[in-house]
């Protein structure tokens, strides 16, 4: 027997066949097609006549069927591929949504006035390390109090023994000893500088409050004070402290910094200070003989004066350089378009991975 589908012609029987396993081989169809055929003898009982089963198919349409199953197989896998990568990119970024809250938060705590997170902002699974932070924040908080209470005790302790020291020095010089006394007067003067430094810095490091702050009213408030001095007196102050205009920084430390700056700009000021303040900016210039560039390198390293007189240039500049550095704002001295010198305080705008 065979098929229709040969019509004339006849599969070639391969040579061995059992009725063990099926036989695998290759062939040429009636129309000269590529066949791929499986064979098989088939016995019923000793007796009957055996029978050779082949059954044979063109292996185009193979070859096609396996392409067409890899090709649906490939975009199966790519949709499947694409659904598990989109499902966990979007549990990767809702389960990091806490922490990207925190993260925005603690950011905050720089340049607000807030020193603790608020737990209800956050989400349950967040409590724990937001009542962790919290902790931290409280000893921080509790070690700038004691380090604020050690720099006013250090102040108030160091204030007698220098005003002692200066009387003696006196008396020194009242007896005849200039010499002496001048060596004394500068040890005192040294001193003095050293702790008026670190007090300051003190003082700002230990500030509780962040800001922003509207510079005008500090401003104003040193102006009233500078202008009671000798030298403040017989100098005109400008303030240009548009309102509105805020800087990221504490009524108290803008004042433990604009303070030695305007001071010392008043001091060497002939007839004007000029005092500016724009966004993250605050501007100090004067009209006096200002600074050569290798002096105003000079007057900002830490105890050091671009002269040497008691209250003498520089003092101002290092202590304002100084607090600057401690509050991560950038000090830069310039000549002024008023002939002196221009002393710049940049707040640098916080980076883009702190939100």
């Amino acid at each position: 027997m065979r098929s229709r589908s040969l019509w004339d012609n006849a599969l070639d029987i391969p040579a061995r066949v059992d009725g063990a396993n099926w036989h695998r081989g290759t062939g040429e169809g009636p129309f000269g097609q590529d066949l791929v055929r499986v064979a098989r003898t088939i016995q019923e009982s000793e007796t009957s006549e055996p029978v050779t089963l082949i059954v044979a198919t063109d292996r185009a349409s193979l070859i096609g069927a396996r392409h067409e199953f890899a090709r649906e197989l490939a975009i199966f896998l790519t949709l499947l591929w694409a659904t598990l990568s989109l499902a966990a990119w979007f549990q990767v970024t809702i389960g990091l949504l806490p922490l990207r809250a925190v993260q925005s938060s603690i950011s905050e705590l720089k340049s607000s006035s807030a020193s603790r997170l608020e737990p209800e902002r956050f989400a349950t699974e967040a409590e724990p390390l937001v009542d962790q932070i919290n902790q931290l924040a409280d000893a921080r908080e509790a070690d700038l109090r004691a380090a604020r209470d050690r720099a006013a005790n250090l102040a108030h302790g160091l204030k007698t023994p220098l005003s002692a020291l200066r009387a003696i020095a006196r008396r020194v010089r009242a007896a005849g000893q200039a010499d002496m006394a001048d060596g004394l007067e500068q040890s005192i003067l040294a001193a003095s500088d050293a702790v008026e430094r670190e007090l300051a810095r003190a003082r700002t490091a230990a500030s509780l409050e962040r800001g922003p702050t509207e510079p005008g009213p500090i401003i104003e408030r040193l102006v009233s004070v500078l202008s009671r001095t000798e030298r403040g007196e017989r100098v005109e102050f400008e303030i240009d402290c548009p309102a509105g205009i805020t800087l990221p920084v504490s009524a108290d430390q803008l004042m433990e910094m604009a303070g030695p700056l305007m001071e010392n700009a008043a001091r060497y000021a002939s007839t004007r200070v000029r005092v500016t303040a724009r966004f993250r900016e605050l501007v100090i210039e004067d009209d006096g003989p200002g600074l050569g560039t290798a002096d105003r390198e000079q007057v900002v390293l830490r105890g050091q004066r671009a002269d040497e007189r008691p209250g003498g240039h520089g003092l101002g500049l290092a202590i304002a350089n100084d607090l600057a550095e401690a509050t991560e704002v950038q000090l830069v001295l310039h000549t002024s378009a008023l002939g002196g010198l221009m002393a710049q305080l940049i707040w640098r705008a916080p980076s883009a991975s702190a939100g």
